[in-house]
């Protein structure tokens, strides 16, 4: 209460609409008016958003209020997000590939040099990855007695590599985010290969697999988009003499511009013709960060002007693809929604405690343990509906990876605070839970 009293006027007056809207929409859900209660709803959880950007003491929670927001609106209003005159599932693979984009601009090869020179640790976190979750997926799926279609979402999840999520929670827990991004990057980029043959032999009973789709669809998806990013970073923050000078960058963007529109056209046949989409939007990535480059510099404009874009933009591209399927998908949601929830939670907990108690058993010191843990546990719920849509060509699979990624963002958060709190130092008897 002692914060809510120093906070800001405007703040205040969020969180005071916030508990209107709440309690307007509680009484219309006890008297049975669910129906009615989607204004309400949305309209605690926008103002629960808007609170974080009124008063940055809140601003850690303002996004997953925005979540919140937009998934609800989803379900209330899927209209909203999926009649704007052309098939608005066309965009969920392109702004997947954005938020990869950002993921590579973001590698350093240093970290990765520091880890492998100790690679217990990470060799025990990516083994539990590929082997943890996949099984506790298909135990889960088997357990819940779920359609053939959606159990194989839940064990695509599990197949799934950490996400960037898990680096900021093993930052909040006190543990070894060098060995967490060092870890979400080994296994992300063992993807291509290692989920393919996972989905084969634990799904393949369930819903047709193609292990070359599958690839090719993790390499568009994956590695192209970080790929890109990782040219970009080059060309923002290398040393090298011709990125100080306009003129060769200037002819960079244009040429990769140039090939972007070339390349279109051109037809490809087979699995090639999955990661055609990645390439022509990698190189038209490149050349928009080249031009933008260039004008930056010229204009005086800040050096790191894409570290500041770049968060915004992924922010964006994660509340549209997932509200976008939600809202196509709003009426299997309505039927398994609730059985999703709990087999997430299930999931996810087996995920932590695995990869916390087994770390501990081979002796990885705390951090590492607490690392290794949050990377087990929290997956890509982005990729692994990309995945769903483009490999498994099922709407119905992708919203095992909706659910569980939106699940993990609260336990995730739970779990980061509960060690946040206990110095790693002197936690050795720590539970996860």
């Amino acid at each position: 209460m002692l914060r809510l009293a120093r906070a800001r006027p405007l703040a205040l007056l969020l969180v005071v609409a916030a508990a209107v809207s709440a309690a307007a929409a509680a009484v219309l859900v006890v008297s049975g008016r669910i129906g009615q209660a989607g204004l309400p709803v949305v309209g605690a959880l926008a103002a629960g958003a808007l609170t974080g950007l009124a008063d940055k003491r809140f601003a850690s929670s303002s996004f997953t209020f925005w979540v919140l927001a937009f998934l609800a609106a989803a379900m209330y209003y899927p209209r909203l997000f999926t009649s704007w005159g052309f098939d608005a599932n066309r965009l969920v693979i392109p702004l997947l590939q954005l938020v990869m984009f950002g993921m590579g601009t973001k590698l350093r090869a240093g970290e990765f040099a520091e880890e492998l020179k100790r690679p217990k640790a990470l060799a025990v976190a990516a083994l539990l990855v590929f082997t943890v979750m996949p099984a506790a997926g298909l135990a889960v799926a088997r357990l819940f007695h779920f359609p053939a279609d959606i159990a194989a979402g839940v064990i695509l999840i599990g197949c799934c590599p950490g996400g960037a999520a898990s680096n900021v929670m093993a930052f909040l827990a006190r543990g070894n985010v060098a060995l967490s991004v060092s870890a979400t990057t080994l296994c992300t980029l063992l993807t291509p290969v290692v989920t393919p043959l996972l989905m084969k032999l634990l799904a393949g009973a369930l819903i047709e697999v193609s292990f070359l789709k599958m690839a090719a669809s993790s390499l568009n998806l994956i590695l192209v988009p970080m790929g890109a990013g990782l040219v970009c970073h080059k060309i923002l923050y290398g040393t090298g003499l011709w990125l100080k000078r306009p003129l060769p960058v200037i002819a960079l963007g244009c040429g990769c511009l140039a090939a972007a529109a070339a390349f279109a056209p051109i037809p490809m046949g087979g699995e090639l013709s999955v990661v055609k989409p990645g390439l022509i939007l990698g190189l038209a990535l490149v050349g928009i960060v080249s031009l933008a480059k260039a004008s930056v510099d010229a204009a005086g404009g800040p050096a790191d002007w894409m570290e500041r874009l770049l968060p915004k933009l992924s922010m964006v591209s994660i509340l549209l693809y997932v509200t976008i399927v939600v809202a196509l998908n709003r009426d299997e949601l309505l039927q398994v929604g609730l059985l999703l929830v709990a087999a997430s939670a299930a999931h996810n907990l087996a995920g932590f405690a695995a990869g916390y108690w087994v770390s501990r058993g081979l002796g990885l010191a705390e951090r590492d343990c607490r690392t290794v843990s949050i990377e087990v546990g929290l997956k890509n719920g982005g990729l692994g509906m990309g995945l769903a849509l483009e490999a498994l060509a099922s709407p119905n699979a992708a919203l095992a990876p909706i659910v569980f990624g939106k699940w993990m963002n609260i336990s995730g958060s739970a779990l980061a605070n509960y060690w946040r709190n206990r110095p790693a130092g002197a936690a050795q008897n720590a539970v996860v839970g």
